[in-house]
This record gives structure tokens, C-alpha cells and sequence, in this order.
């Protein structure tokens, strides 16, 4: 046992001074960090301030350099999200959410990936749970403005609830 021991101490320190040296050689790294082209001066912030009371949703937001929105789905009828023109823009069900392939808003995502085909609703998920890049969560980032908080909605609506709003607040965080 005492040999085991022994090879562990001799073992120990080359490791040691190993990781020493590989966290050195990144700290001095970063000190000398190569210069870079449009890097923003600051990030949006994202916050849900308000959910309307239906059940079996949920919506969180997905933080990034663009703010995003995940809603989950577990009611029992439809759930439509509006579009920034009003228009129905993405279907939610427990089991699926399809989007409008033909509406403003999903035509101006900068992430959409359903082909357009021969029908406009085209399903995106199995799950009833799906997330994307809101332009109502942009405004901040789009007008590069840093004035203060904004306010941002998103309308959604049930046959039995009708229209109801996600509202939520977006707030400039400079980076700098």
C-alpha cells in the first residue's frame, strides 16, 4: 500500500505542474486577444413580466446575443401565437406546433428553415414546444438604443380564452 502511495505523490506533481502550465498559457493568452471586427457594445436582455393565465402554457426566454422565446404547449385546444401584423403566424397543440409559412413574421425570422410547400402551415415540432427569434424581442438590438427599458408583447389566443399578451421588458446590458 505504501508503494501504491508513492507512485501517487511521484504521479502528482507532474500532473500538477501540467495543469499549472496549460492555465498559465491560457491567462497569458487572453491578455493578448486578437482584435475583432463588430463586436457589439452591449446585449439586449429579455424578461417575461407577464404570462396569461391558460393552461397548460408555459414560455421562457432563451438567452443569447438576440433574445428568443420558447413557449410549451399542453393544453387541451389550439393555442395560436400572433404575428407582429396580427395574423396567425405559429399553431401550438400538445402534440405539435405547425407555422404559417406565409406570414410576415415568419418569413422575416432570420432563422426560419420550413421549405415552403404546397400548403402553408408546415410543422416544426412534435412536441408542443417550440422556440424562435421574435422580432418583439429585437427592438433594443434594431434601434441600438440604450435609453432605458423597453416594453414588448406577444399575443396569443385560445377559442376559449381568446386574445390574450406575453409581456415581458427588454433592457440594454453594455458589454464594456
Amino acid at each position: 500500500m505504501k508503494h501504491i502511495e508513492q507512485i501517487g505523490a511521484r504521479l502528482a506533481a507532474p500532473v500538477l505542474f501540467g495543469l499549472v502550465s496549460l492555465s498559465a498559457s491560457g491567462l497569458a493568452g487572453a491578455h493578448g486577444a486578437l482584435e475583432t471586427e463588430d463586436v457589439p457594445d452591449g446585449i439586449v436582455k429579455a424578461r417575461i413580466a407577464h404570462q396569461p393565465d391558460i393552461p397548460g402554457l408555459s414560455a421562457i426566454i432563451l438567452d443569447a446575443p438576440r433574445p428568443g422565446i420558447l413557449l410549451r404547449y399542453q393544453g387541451e385546444e389550439p393555442l395560436t401565437v400572433l404575428g407582429t401584423d396580427g395574423e396567425a403566424f405559429i399553431r401550438f397543440t400538445r402534440t405539435e406546433v405547425t407555422v404559417n409559412t406565409e406570414s410576415p413574421s415568419w418569413k422575416a425570422l432570420p432563422n426560419q428553415s420550413a421549405e415552403t410547400s404546397q400548403t402553408s402551415w408546415v410543422t416544426m415540432s412534435q412536441s408542443g414546444a417550440f422556440g424562435w427569434l421574435d422580432s418583439r424581442l429585437n427592438v433594443l438590438h434594431d434601434s441600438n438604443s440604450a435609453d432605458g427599458p423597453k416594453t414588448w408583447s406577444i399575443a396569443v389566443t385560445t377559442p376559449k380564452n381568446g386574445t390574450e399578451r406575453i409581456e415581458g421588458q427588454l433592457t440594454y446590458m453594455p458589454i464594456h
